[in-house]
């Protein structure tokens, strides 16, 4: 919804170029205990993921648009 685009897929292998980049937005709030990679190529304890998903849903982790000043 953030970027406008029906099609926009996160991309963790190239989050820079092909999400910040190409469309200004951020992911925000993100726990220092969890690795900010894809999620399936690390542990997937599922504690882990539950937490991921409580934080989501409480938006304490969210999509941050971004203005060219901050980009």
């Amino acid at each position: 919804e953030i970027t406008g685009e029906l099609n926009a897929k996160m991309q963790w292998a190239h989050y820079f170029c092909n999400v910040i980049a190409c469309y200004l937005v951020v992911i925000e709030g993100w726990p220092d205990c969890i690795p900010f990679t894809n999620l399936s190529t690390v542990s997937s304890a599922l504690p882990d993921l539950e937490m991921l998903l409580r934080v989501w849903e409480s938006r304490s982790i969210f999509w941050k648009q971004l203005s060219n000043e901050e980009y």
